[in-house]
């Protein structure tokens, strides 16, 4: 019996684990991306928003405060820790069934024989009483023949990096959300800025005109058109603090804040966002965490393919036990005289059920080829994100560089009406035109620059972040 235990120990040791031996599907990537920001990018550090804060890249000391808040209060990002957490203890259990399954066990007794047990009937005895103590140590033990149990840990060991990168997925996800609503916010504080320098030049445009007008050489006509303008960009002003608490409220629930006690202090948008190197396509099969999870989740299937055909092959046990007993506890632990032991072995191999295990064979090689088209398609995807994100950034720069001369344009035309108004060569309607012509282009001026800024934060993620050395984070 000892031998056929060794043997079957060394069979499991040296056998093969049924199933596919998983490897990474090769997926074709290009050699460049199409669009580029500028031709020159050796200045530009090549991996600089590969890192966990990738955020301080804009250089804004109030954003990167909201962003580590975000990564240490939000609760999105707590559960996703808790989710990490269940699946390495998940890994942990896959694994311990590659070890023998080890218990103690201990029982006391009292018992009384019925006066007519066969035993006593037969050599009329009389009925007894007597303790029973017994202790042992019993082990159990799935020889894994099959590779089943490996095949389960590689499993697990998947789903535990899929559930790590899913994770930084979602970390990923908030802190650009957060960077988003961030700058939107910021390019509302700089239209209102724009409108109320506005609404200044208007209200000194409408001292002009009631001057003129208590001079006769205006109508009462400019002054209400003077008065109608202005009235019309304080309105517009007002309805813009509509938009800015909304973005107020989603920061704070970003960062796990009460939106009743949440407040960020004005600040207008300016200057322009980095540039980025985007670097080579095939750096987002390892830089983005959903393509990672992807893969992990396809490895997982992969594994249980070999899981569900190990199924269908003889499972071989052996189990054993080791003790004492006797009746007498002073003498329970008698080596020579109390001592119990039992060896054993079992195969068990399924002969008929319908054909259960051999659909659920195909059910997971059908669950691996959908895992793998799912795969593919987040690469694509993720190649189409960064030339879209790299595209508009590039259409947006060539935009801010035609708006800024058009509002200078403007500018410069609001000056000449107005010179001509007070010099009686225009009427007051030239001045409101010209006026309501370089708000509009100002106003435009702000929001491809706030479209900038959040086209950066979602090339940002659209490349991966900073995951490739991210890490959890814990309060």
């Amino acid at each position: 019996m000892k031998r056929v235990a060794l043997a079957l120990c060394l069979s499991s040791l040296a056998g093969c684990a049924v199933g596919p031996d998983y490897s990474r599907p090769v997926t074709p990537a290009p050699a460049n991306y199409r669009a580029t920001l500028q031709p020159d990018l050796e200045n530009q550090l090549p991996q600089q928003i590969a890192r966990v804060n990738w955020w301080v890249i804009f250089n804004d000391p109030r954003l990167s405060s909201l962003e580590e808040e975000c990564i240490r209060s939000n609760q999105d990002l707590r559960a996703a820790i808790a989710r990490t957490d269940q699946a390495r203890a998940y890994s942990v259990i896959a694994r311990s069934y590659l070890l023998p399954t080890i218990g103690a066990n201990a029982n006391l007794g009292r018992y009384r024989e019925a006066r007519d047990r066969p035993n006593n009937a037969v050599a009329g005895a009389k009925p007894g009483t007597f303790n029973d103590f017994i202790t042992s140590i019993s082990l159990n033990y799935e020889i894994d023949a099959w590779g089943r149990v490996r095949r389960a840990v590689e499993a697990a060991n998947a789903a535990q990096q899929a559930s790590q990168a899913d994770f930084e997925t979602i970390r990923l996800s908030l802190t650009a959300e957060l960077a988003a609503d961030y700058f939107s916010l910021r390019a509302i504080d700089a239209q209102q800025r724009v409108l109320a320098e506005t609404v200044k030049a208007l209200r000194a445009s409408l001292d002009l005109t009631s001057l003129r007008y208590r001079d006769g050489l205006a109508s009462k006509l400019d002054v209400q058109q003077a008065e109608t303008l202005l009235q019309s960009e304080q309105a517009q002003s007002t309805a813009l603090g509509i938009g800015r608490r909304q973005f107020e409220n989603a920061v704070a629930v970003l960062t796990g804040q009460s939106a009743s006690a949440f407040s960020i202090s004005p600040s207008p948008l300016s200057g322009t966002p980095p540039l980025l190197n985007p670097g080579l396509p095939i750096d987002l099969l390892t830089h983005r965490p959903d393509i990672a999870e992807r893969e992990r989740a396809l490895a997982v299937r992969s594994a249980q393919i070999g899981v569900t055909q190990a199924e269908r092959l003889p499972s071989i046990s052996l189990t054993g036990a080791a003790g004492f007993e006797s009746v007498d506890a002073g003498t329970l632990f008698n080596w020579a005289e109390n001592r119990t032991f039992g060896l054993g072995s079992g195969i068990a191999a399924p002969l008929f059920n319908a054909g259960r295990l051999k659909a659920r064979v195909t059910a997971a090689e059908a669950s691996y080829r959908e895992a793998e088209a799912e795969y593919r398609q987040n690469v694509l995807v993720a190649f189409g994100e960064v030339e879209t994100q790299l595209s508009t950034l590039h259409i947006l720069a060539d935009q801010a560089s035609f708006q800024e001369a058009a509002t200078e344009s403007a500018r410069q035309a609001t000056r000449i009406a107005l010179d001509r108004y007070r010099n009686g060569i225009e009427s007051y309607l030239s001045v409101v035109t010209q006026q309501t012509v370089q708000l509009q282009n100002e106003l435009t001026a702000v929001q491809i620059a706030g479209a900038r800024y959040i086209s950066t934060v979602n090339l940002v993620k659209a490349l991966g972040g900073g995951w490739a050395d991210s890490r959890v984070y814990r309060k």
